[in-house]
């Protein structure tokens, strides 16, 4: 997968670079929380000695995207879905109440595997696996 983009800041082995958002990015509001322009900041690794202004192209492999979305999106889910169904059976004596238990245990339980990718996040930014990279620079 890649995209072009200008680099607006350099950090030691790595760059922020402006990138233009795809037109069949979706309108969640996860890049900006619902800010109007098309514009997306990222930060990539520079190994290829961009500057300051310069137009890269920048490539990450579309396993590694699968994989960060699976780790995003769906491991947050099947917990949700866990504990909707381990608390059917945990809280069975609560009565008419059950369901109620029960999806509370599965929104704690999605909470925690958030919490849990939150608080891993240096760890997969270290990896430099997750990260894109600046494979050419275009133009100056």
């Amino acid at each position: 997968m890649n995209r072009e983009g200008k680099v607006l800041e350099l950090k030691k082995d790595r760059a922020i670079v402006e990138l233009m958002r795809h037109a069949a990015c979706g309108d969640c509001g996860a890049c900006h929380m619902g800010d109007e322009n098309m514009q997306m900041k990222v930060e990539v690794l520079n190994e290829a000695g961009a500057e300051i202004g310069d137009i890269v192209e920048i490539d990450l492999e579309t396993n590694n995207v699968l994989r960060a979305a699976f780790f995003v999106y769906v491991i947050p889910l099947v917990a949700l879905v866990l504990g909707i169904v381990l608390g059917k059976y945990i809280f069975v004596s609560a009565g008419s109440r059950t369901e109620a238990y029960s999806a509370i245990l599965g929104v704690v339980l999605m909470a925690a595997a958030f919490a849990g990718i939150k608080l891993n996040e240096k760890k997969f930014s270290s990896s430099k696996q997750y990260l894109s990279q600046i494979v050419k620079v275009l133009d100056k």
